[in-house]
């Protein structure tokens, strides 16, 4: 038997304790009270709680059922648990199902496509009261048929499927045809995730039926994720408010725009969160019209590949107040500028921006003066902004930082009340053979603290550097970074993790910190003598030539 359970934290409770010993015995064994103390207990005390007696156990079982999970896998023996078993304790199941390995062919047993025997066992006197299902390694589609056919889940409201794709491809896919689902009145959140591995058409037809059928049946549906190439008509779901969709883009599966459109048509009236998420490469930027008259929050986790253009106005998205857009990802060599070069609408209703992008100096000046004014120009009534850069470690970094600092300058027109600034620091393209310099994360910290001199909202505003993918990048004391420091010391917090420091500089440092009272903590990895910090950047450096001759080669 295998049996989980999920830790919550605890709660504070306060019990009041009569003197008198008979009105205590009394309290201790009236249900009322004990289902006042036992919510407010996490699982590990509320399944030693249970061993107190009979009374304890039935009551502390409601709250178990809810906080933890029940873990059935194939390999779960439960013979001699069921009869016994409160039902109570399973209202949230987790099924594991056993993995195919075959490579080519499958030969598994005839027995991995059905549903597990011991929860075939327990689904009758669990299955109007079960709250959350959730599906781990499915590699067949019979179980779900017979599931939803034959059982009624009047109080799920949660259901999660991860299916492996790789097996599925290896199994004759079952006939389209299938039962009526029964109704799912109260599922509330709907999760699908599906290896993006399966090719064969018949069973891309099976899984989709099977999903639209399931979505069919849940009228009252707000959350829906579907990480899957295939797309659904979420019509029977008007109450849907947050949907994501992620598609995995490869040769022979591109995501298509007229599918998509559709699928969002479906649902625009009623959806308020919206996600569009994008794994893998797409040939060319694919162009998304649409209209979401209640829509107030819109992430774009893909800015590549997502076009909204002209949408991204006030007539077409009345309600937008928060708009995030990323990419941050070095080989797609797109920065933001190329990310919004087709956007050429304003929206005054947005005041809470993402913004999330690599900076690659060897395409160009990716970060200039244009690209700040654009987003303060698209954006005015920006308010909240958090930006996210993956930056690449190269040598000559001067003909990059000044523009950097323009285009951090420039947000210094919003009316910022809040900001989340980071910079992530990667090394360069293995291509390149010119070394990096150890100066660049110093610089980088002095560049963008002097762009960020003139913003609002310094006070609540967070700013960090992280060099931990450098391994090399130092950080120097310079004349240049204590002024700069100086000219920020507004800002809330500021943190410097990852970078290399040898004993006199963090000494320094961290006395420069105490007599100016900075709000700077500094996760320093490991305190370098100066020897040390020079072998290692030989090493690094002998590394990046060996990578950059093979790349020549």
């Amino acid at each position: 038997m295998l049996v989980d359970f999920e830790a919550n934290q605890l709660e504070n409770f306060d019990i009041v304790a009569e003197l008198d010993h008979e009105v205590t015995t009394k309290a201790l064994l009236n249900p009322l009270i004990l289902h006042k103390v036992f919510c407010s207990l996490d699982v590990p005390t509320l399944k030693s709680v249970r061993l107190v007696c009979t009374l304890w156990a039935d009551v502390g079982a409601t709250y178990l059922g809810k906080k933890g999970r029940f873990t059935l896998s194939a390999e779960s023996d439960l013979t001699s648990f069921l009869p016994s078993l409160d039902t109570d304790l399973a209202k949230n199941v987790h099924l594991l199902f056993r993995r195919c390995v075959c490579y080519d062919i499958c030969k598994c047993p005839p027995d991995l496509t059905n549903l597990l025997s011991n929860f075939v066992l327990l689904l009758p006197q669990i299955s109007d009261q079960l709250e959350t299902l959730r599906f781990f390694h499915v590699n067949a589609f019979e179980p779900l048929q017979e599931i939803w056919s034959s059982y009624d889940f009047r109080n799920l409201t949660q259901i999660l499927i991860k299916v492996n794709g790789l097996c599925l491809d290896k199994r004759a896919p079952p006939p389209p045809t299938m039962a009526k689902f029964r109704a799912l009145p109260n599922l509330k959140v709907f999760h699908v995730e599906m290896w993006p591995e399966v090719r064969n058409s018949l069973l891309m037809t099976v899984v989709t039926t099977i999903f639209q059928n399931l979505v069919n049946s849940a009228p009252n549906l707000e959350d829906f994720y579907l990480d899957a190439m295939f797309y659904l008509d979420l019509t029977p779901c008007g109450k849907l408010k947050t949907f994501r969709h992620n598609y995995f883009s490869m040769a022979g599966f591109q995501l298509q725009i007229p599918e998509m459109t559709k699928m969002l048509a479906s649902c625009r009236n009623s959806v308020e969160n919206l996600t569009l998420e994008n794994a893998g490469w797409s040939d060319d930027p694919m162009e998304l019209n649409f209209r979401f008259p209640n829509l107030t929050h819109l992430k774009l986790k893909a800015g590549y590949v997502y076009n909204i253009n002209d949408s991204l106005n006030v007539t077409n998205l009345p309600k937008l107040t928060h708009f995030s857009i990323t990419s941050i990802d070095t080989s797609s060599e797109c920065d933001i500028a190329m990310m919004l070069e087709n956007y050429n609408s304003r929206h005054v209703g947005i005041t809470s921006l993402h913004v999330g992008c690599s900076h690659n100096p060897e395409i160009g000046n990716n970060w200039d003066g244009p690209a700040g004014d654009l987003l303060v120009n698209m954006f005015l009534a920006v308010t909240e902004l958090k930006l996210c850069m993956l930056m690449e470690f190269y040598s000559d970094f001067d003909q990059y930082f000044l523009p950097l600092g323009e285009t951090l300058r420039s947000f210094g027109n919003w009316e910022l009340t809040r900001g989340q600034v980071e910079f992530d620091m990667t090394f360069a393209s293995p291509k390149s053979i010119n070394y990096p310099d150890q100066e660049f994360g110093s610089l980088l910290i002095i560049a963008v603290l002097r762009g960020m001199m003139g913003w609002r909202g310094l006070a609540t505003t967070s700013l960090q550097f992280t060099g931990h993918r450098c391994n090399y990048a130092e950080f120097r004391l310079l004349d240049e970074m204590r002024d700069a420091l100086l000219s920020c010391s507004m800002i809330g917090s500021v943190v410097i993790a990852g970078f290399l420091m040898d004993e006199p500089t963090k000494d320094n440092f961290r006395t420069f910190i105490r007599q100016h009272n900075l709000p700077i903590t500094n996760e320093v990895l490991k305190a370098y003598g100066i020897k040390s910090i020079e072998r290692k950047k030989k090493e690094m450096q002998d590394k990046t030539k060996v990578a950059g001759l093979k790349a020549i080669a």
